[in-house]
C-alpha cells in the first residue's frame, strides 16, 4: 500500500468511525477540550497511537500535533514516535489536518444538534466539504514529503 492509499484509508476510517456516534465516540472532556484519549474514547489521532500513549493521564494528552512532532527523541520533526507501526511514515500536516477536521464541531451533527428535517447524525455539510478537501489534497500529492 502506498502512502496515498494509507492516508485515504485512515481518512475514511476516521469518518466512518465518528459518523456513527460523533458525541459518544469523540474524545472530549466535560469542559469541551479535545484530548487524544478521554476515558475509553480516542480522537482521530489517538486511535492510531501506541497503547502506552492511549491513557488520559499521559502528560502529552492535550498537545497539538506540532508539539508532538517537536517531542520526537530522534531529533526529526515527526509524530511517528507515538503512532502504531501501520500509521507511521506520513506527513505531519496530514495528521494536523485530520485532527482539525475531527476536532471541529461544525464538521459533525450530534444528537444535541440533530433536527429531523435536516441532515442525519454524523458528518455535516461542512464536514463533507472538509473531507473532500483533505481527500483532494491526498490525491494531488499535497502531503508528499
Amino acid at each position: 500500500m502506498n502512502k496515498q492509499q494509507q492516508m485515504q484509508g485512515i481518512l475514511k476510517d476516521t469518518v466512518d468511525y465518528y459518523r456513527e456516534d460523533p458525541s459518544g465516540r469523540r474524545s472530549v472532556t466535560d469542559d469541551g477540550d479535545c484530548m487524544y484519549t478521554w476515558g475509553k474514547n480516542h480522537c482521530a489521532i489517538g486511535r492510531y497511537m501506541r497503547d502506552e500513549y492511549q491513557d488520559e493521564t499521559w502528560e502529552n494528552n492535550n498537545m497539538s500535533v506540532n508539539e508532538l512532532c517537536d517531542s520526537a527523541d530522534d531529533g526529526v520533526w515527526n509524530i511517528d514516535w507515538c503512532l502504531i507501526d501501520d500509521a507511521q511514515g506520513l506527513e505531519p500536516n496530514f495528521w494536523k489536518n485530520l485532527q482539525d477536521f475531527h476536532d471541529s464541531h461544525s464538521c459533525w451533527i450530534t444528537e444535541d444538534d440533530y433536527n429531523k428535517d435536516e441532515e442525519p447524525i454524523g458528518l455535516s455539510r461542512v464536514g463533507k466539504d472538509n473531507y473532500r478537501v483533505i481527500e483532494r489534497k491526498i490525491n494531488m500529492g499535497g502531503y508528499d514529503d
